[in-house]
């Protein structure tokens, strides 16, 4: 074999093998892409179907529970003019009751309808379900705002609000906390959103739950970086940090 043949041999098997390389790399890095792209549709399904649920089970209480509410008010009205005069500071009692529990079903109804926080806003829903834990003494809360606030897509608001409300879950129920901060800092096109409580946290070791995993996935959704800190008996903090997307102009 010439010379030259042997060359060409040798340039041709060196051009095979790097088409080879290079298509193996490229398929390598589709393939992940398209996992990745699987992975975050599946968990926009799977955050959709969780608003439709959320969604139903705020028609229902609003128009099932609620109802019966007023129906029972309606009542206790009747009954107070055919009551003992004894009886009445008891009847008013159970009156101002039943509105506390109309009012408070009316405001749980709020909290999970996505129409709704679309229409008020992530930080007007915030603000509403602090006010929800002042109101019946579950803590004490604070709200603080920072800097010029910026327009944000109503998916990215919401799916922003349920972490939030994960964190507020989490906390009533296992950290036993009496205080809760929640801080919104915008800087320019960052916005930086902090919540910390007094609980009794948890050790950063241990193997996170379906709560705060979902916290995470919802996350990941919005390209949001989120960071949960938390020592035993000094509390749990919650840090998101957003960056404003050009989607987010058509809110």
């Amino acid at each position: 074999m010439e010379q030259k043949e042997i060359f060409l041999l040798i340039v041709s098997a060196s051009v095979t093998s790097l088409v080879f390389s290079i298509s193996l790399v490229t398929l390598f890095i589709l393939y992940h892409r398209r996992k990745d792209y699987y992975r975050k549709e599946i968990t926009k399904t799977r955050i959709e179907i969780s608003e439709q649920t959320l969604r139903n089970i705020s028609w229902e209480i609003h128009d099932n529970i609620g109802q019966i509410l007023s129906t029972l008010n309606l009542y206790s009205y009747k009954v107070q003019e055919e009551a003992p005069t004894e009886l009445k500071p008891k009847v008013d009692e159970l009156q101002d009751l039943i509105q506390t529990a109309i009012s408070e079903v009316r405001g749980l109804s709020k909290a999970l309808n996505t129409d709704y926080i679309k229409n008020v806003g992530l930080i007007k829903s915030i603000e509403l379900e602090l006010s929800r834990f002042e109101r019946l003494k579950f803590m004490e809360t604070e709200l603080v705002l920072e800097g010029q606030p910026f327009i944000i897509s109503d998916d990215t608001e919401i799916i922003l609000l349920r972490i939030i409300q994960e964190f507020f879950s989490n906390s009533m129920k296992y950290a036993r906390a009496t205080k809760m901060e929640v801080r919104f800092r915008f800087n320019g096109k960052e916005l930086n959103i902090s919540v910390k409580d007094n609980g009794v946290g948890f050790d950063g070791n241990v193997v996170f739950g379906t709560g705060i995993i979902n916290m995470r996935n919802r996350a990941k959704l919005i390209g949001a970086f989120l960071n949960l800190d938390s020592e035993i008996n000094k509390g749990t903090r919650l840090e998101i940090t957003y960056r404003k997307k050009t989607t987010d102009n058509v809110a």
